[in-house]
């Protein structure tokens, strides 16, 4: 391939003082397939480039008024002509000249006398880099504009998650506060419906299942509020418990559940990091989370790992028949999962301590293990520096 068919439209700028080496280079370059034009001084070369932005100037150092370091100064300093490459063609052959010539912004020197060949291969090498860094440029530009609109399209698309979930919690919000009149009227309605049955077989059997879901609802609305308000949950410590002392309230508000720890050290010295109250109705629905998906509901037994910001408390479980994606989606608020599970009873009460745990730098999760087995992990952040109780008597 010619190198007329390869650069039909590139353009150089000569510029040099002594008229044959203009006619010379001008010749041999258009044979080439180069445009060409010439300026015999700085001043003229500078008028010439601004009314038509050459490709590439091949440029003269020892010229009269404007000298070739100077000329180049000044295509340096213009914003339009600054990125053409230019060539010093000089009969200066000193170190000194050179540097000055890459100082000041040239790309390459060739000496007089010249070959042409030399010159032709380095016009085609600083033209061909040229075309690439503009290239490179566009490309840059794209790019930029393309990252640009993506992220304004993720800030919009991340601003319509924000709102529907602001919607999402402000309408939890209402159906937990609105609904807690109307439920309560229902219940004391079918509470008075039951009293003036007549003791029967139906009765019997009904009550209790009424009694049930009455507990369920109530403690629903009750998760259901707790959840809508834990960004105003105060983070304070209140009078704090070791965890042995928390372990020891939550098992006498669960009778029914015998409860036993294993460790490695002494858990005396170990308080949870945030409010007494929370935790613990966090801690009693770890435990009885773990009941539901054990075969023995009236037993639990955890084990504990101090680290030093943290305790792990991780509870086996051997009637876990969740899938693995399942166990994944557990304590999503909007998952089903819970529904269908063996922990259906708790309703809410798994994702609201998960909630309270995070809150104060912990972490709740399910482990799938081989068939039905498990484990349940609960990472409670570590009060480092608790208030003992009696500085709030």
């Amino acid at each position: 391939m010619t190198a007329t068919r390869q650069h039909p439209a590139q353009n150089i700028l000569i510029v040099d003082d002594t008229p044959a080496n203009v006619l010379l280079l001008a010749r041999m370059l258009t044979e080439r397939g180069y445009r060409t034009r010439s300026a015999h001084s700085g001043v003229l070369a500078l008028e010439t480039a601004r009314a038509e932005a050459p490709d590439l100037i091949l440029l003269d150092i020892a010229m009269p008024e404007m000298d070739g370091y100077q000329v180049c100064e000044f295509f340096k300093a213009d914003a339009v002509l600054k990125d053409i490459p230019v060539i010093f063609i000089s009969a200066l052959h000193e170190t000194l000249d050179k540097v000055k010539a890459f100082r000041v912004g040239g790309v390459d020197y060739v000496t007089k006398p010249f070959q042409f060949e030399e010159v032709y291969a380095r016009v085609e090498t600083h033209l061909r880099m040229s075309f690439l860094q503009r290239q490179l440029s566009v490309h840059n530009g794209n790019l930029e504009q393309q990252v640009a609109e993506r992220t304004r399209d993720l800030a919009q698309a991340s601003e319509q998650l924000r709102e529907l979930g602001r919607l999402k919690d402000d309408f939890l919000h209402v159906i937990s506060h609105e609904i807690r009149t109307p439920a309560n009227g229902i219940l004391c309605i079918g509470n008075l419906v039951l009293d003036m049955c007549p003791d029967s077989e139906e009765r019997t059997q009904f009550a209790p299942m009424f009694e049930q879901s009455c507990s369920r609802l109530l403690n629903l609305i009750e998760d259901a509020t707790l959840l809508t308000n834990m960004t105003q949950i105060t983070l304070d410590k209140g009078m704090a418990r070791s965890f042995p002392e928390l372990l020891a309230e939550v098992g006498a508000s669960l009778p029914a559940i015998r409860i036993s720890i294993d460790s490695s050290i002494t858990l005396r010295a170990i308080f949870l990091k945030g409010s007494h109250l929370l935790q613990k109705k966090s801690l009693e629905t770890v435990i009885l989370l773990a009941t539901s998906f054990s075969r023995d509901k009236q037993a639990v037994h955890l084990t504990c790992e101090v680290g030093e910001r943290t305790l792990r408390v991780r509870l086996e479980l051997d009637d876990f028949s969740l899938s693995a994606d399942q166990t994944t989606a557990f304590f999503n608020i909007e998952s089903n999962v819970r529904s269908v599970s063996t922990a259906e009873d708790l309703g809410l009460a798994p994702v609201v301590a998960r909630q309270i745990i995070a809150a104060f730098g912990g972490g709740l999760k399910l482990v799938k293990g081989d068939g039905d087995a498990g484990c349940l992990e609960a990472l409670f952040a570590r009060e480092l520096n608790p208030v003992p109780p009696q500085c709030h008597e």
